[in-house]
C-alpha cells in the first residue's frame, strides 16, 4: 500500500426540489493542503455515484487514511461508510471531520480512530504526513506529538487525545492555497445547473465566520469571527473558476455584505468579467447605492433570513433585526434590480398560531421572487439544541424543507403543512400572474 489519503463526500443526490448541487469546497482546500505537502491525496465526491459504489472506489484507490466529511443531514451515510471502509481497508485509518464531528466528536470516536475538530486546514494535512512518515499504521499514533495537532480528538484504546479547535487568521488564511478542485466532475454538475437555471453555477467562500448569535444557528467550524480572504486570491480562484467551465457563482459567505468597504472593492472587481453571482445577506446595513452596485457587478440573486414576519418571534429567534428592516432590504435589492429570495421558519418554540399566521402574511405582502417555509431544526451546537434538549432520532434529518418537527410542539403539524401548502400555492399563483 502506497501513502495515500482518500477525502470523501458522502452525499447522494435526493432529486428533492429544494436540491442545490455544489462540489464540495473543504474537501478541495484539504486536498490541496495536502497535496502541497507532498502528499498523493484524491477527493471521492459521492454526489452522482451512491454508498457501495463510493465505497468501492474508495477501497480500490487503497488509501493509508480516509478522511470523511460530515454534517447533521449526512450522520447515516458517514457512519455506514466508515463500517464499509472498516471491512474493506482494516488496516485503514479512519478519520472524521466537519460540523457534527466537531461538536459531537464522541458520536463518531466509536467507528473511526480520530476525529478533527473545527478548522483543520493545517492540522489535518500536517498529521496525515506525520503520519505516514512515521509508518502509517495505527502504531504510529503513539510516536506522533499529538498534542501539537489542533482540534484532534481520539479515544482508543490507551490513546486520548482532546485538543481543542482553533481558527485561522486573516494572515493565515492569506497563505492557503487554492482550493484543488481536480478531482470532481464538474461536466456533471454544469449539466445539472444548466438544465435547470441555464447558468453553470459553483460555490465560493469569501469569509468565514459570524457575529451574530442567532438562537437557531450552529456555525461550528468557523466561529463568531469574521475574518476576510485576500481579494487577490478571491479573483485568482474565480479565475480558476471560469477556466473551468462556470459562468455563474454561488458565494456561500453566512455575511458576503457585511463589510462594505470589502463589498464594494468586491464589486469594482467583478465587474465586467461576464460572472454573475448570488448570495446571503444581513437585512441590517444595506443602502441603495451598495444594492445598486452590486447589480452592476453581476449580482444576479440575494438571500435573505427573514424567518418571521413576527416581531415577537424574531426576538425569540435573537435575529437582532426588525420585521421592518427585513421589509426595508427585500425592496432595496428589489428596486436595484436583482432577485430576492426569502427564508421563513414557522412553529418556533414559543409561537403562537397567530405570529405563525403573520409570517404567511408578510411574506406574501413583499416582492420576492422565491420563498421556502422550514420548521425549526435544532441543529447541535445551537442554543434552540441546547435548550430543547436531544431531538427525537427516529424523526427525519434528512429530507429539505419537511415539514416535520424533530422535538415535541404545541403547533399542530398537519395544520402547519396546510398552511404553508396553501402559502406556497398563492405565491405561485401571484409570481405567475406577474
Amino acid at each position: 500500500m502506497s501513502s495515500r489519503v482518500a477525502l470523501v463526500f458522502p452525499y447522494f443526490r435526493t432529486r428533492t426540489s429544494a436540491e442545490l448541487l455544489f462540489p464540495p469546497l473543504g474537501l478541495a482546500a484539504l486536498a490541496a493542503h495536502l497535496r502541497r505537502l507532498g502528499v498523493e491525496t484524491r477527493v471521492f465526491d459521492g454526489t452522482f455515484s451512491n454508498g457501495e459504489r463510493l465505497a468501492a472506489d474508495v477501497s480500490a484507490y487503497r488509501p493509508d487514511i480516509v478522511g470523511i466529511s460530515s454534517m447533521v443531514s449526512l450522520t447515516g451515510n458517514a457512519l455506514r461508510l466508515a463500517a464499509m471502509m472498516r471491512a474493506a481497508l482494516p488496516d485503514c485509518l479512519l478519520v472524521a471531520g466537519g460540523p457534527l464531528p466537531t461538536v459531537f466528536p464522541r458520536r463518531y470516536s466509536s467507528h473511526v480512530d480520530a476525529v478533527f475538530r473545527g478548522e483543520a486546514d493545517l492540522s489535518f494535512p500536517r498529521f496525515c504526513r506525520d503520519y505516514l512518515t512515521s509508518g502509517g499504521s495505527r502504531q504510529a499514533l503513539q510516536r506522533l506529538p499529538l498534542a501539537d495537532y489542533p482540534g484532534l480528538f481520539i479515544e482508543s484504546g490507551d490513546v486520548v487525545v482532546d485538543n481543542p479547535p482553533i481558527h485561522h487568521s486573516e494572515e493565515e488564511l492569506a497563505s492557503f492555497p487554492l482550493p484543488d478542485r481536480g478531482d470532481f466532475d464538474h461536466a456533471a454538475y454544469q449539466r445539472e445547473w444548466l438544465e435547470n437555471t441555464g447558468m453553470k453555477v459553483t460555490t465560493l467562500m469569501v469569509t468565514v465566520g459570524c457575529p451574530y448569535g442567532c438562537d437557531f444557528c450552529s456555525k461550528p467550524v468557523f466561529g463568531n469571527e469574521v475574518r476576510r480572504h485576500d481579494l487577490d486570491a478571491v479573483f485568482e480562484e474565480i479565475d480558476q473558476i471560469r477556466r473551468l467551465g462556470y459562468d455563474s457563482l454561488w458565494i456561500a459567505d453566512d455575511n458576503f455584505t457585511l463589510d462594505a468597504a470589502y463589498l464594494q472593492e468586491f464589486c469594482r472587481r467583478i465587474t465586467g468579467m461576464g460572472m454573475s453571482w448570488s448570495c446571503l445577506s444581513r437585512v441590517s446595513g444595506i443602502g441603495d447605492d451598495s444594492a445598486r452596485l452590486m447589480k452592476a457587478a453581476g449580482c444576479r440573486r440575494i438571500y435573505l433570513g427573514l424567518e418571521s414576519g413576527s416581531q415577537a418571534t424574531l426576538d425569540l429567534m435573537n435575529k437582532q433585526v426588525t420585521v421592518e428592516e427585513g421589509a426595508r432590504a427585500t425592496r432595496i435589492f428589489h428596486a436595484a434590480g436583482i432577485e430576492v429570495a426569502a427564508f421563513f421558519i414557522v412553529g418556533y418554540p414559543g409561537e403562537t398560531k397567530e405570529s405563525i399566521e403573520s409570517t404567511f402574511a408578510f411574506a406574501l405582502s413583499l416582492p420576492l421572487d422565491e420563498i421556502s417555509f422550514n420548521v425549526p431544526l435544532p441543529l447541535p451546537g445551537s442554543r434552540l439544541f441546547e435548550r430543547l434538549g436531544r431531538p427525537d432520532e427516529g424523526k427525519d434529518w434528512v429530507h429539505e424543507n419537511e415539514v416535520t418537527f424533530v422535538y415535541p410542539s404545541d403547533i399542530d403539524e398537519a395544520w402547519l403543512r396546510r398552511r404553508v401548502e396553501e402559502t406556497m400555492a398563492t405565491f405561485a399563483q401571484r409570481s405567475q400572474a406577474a
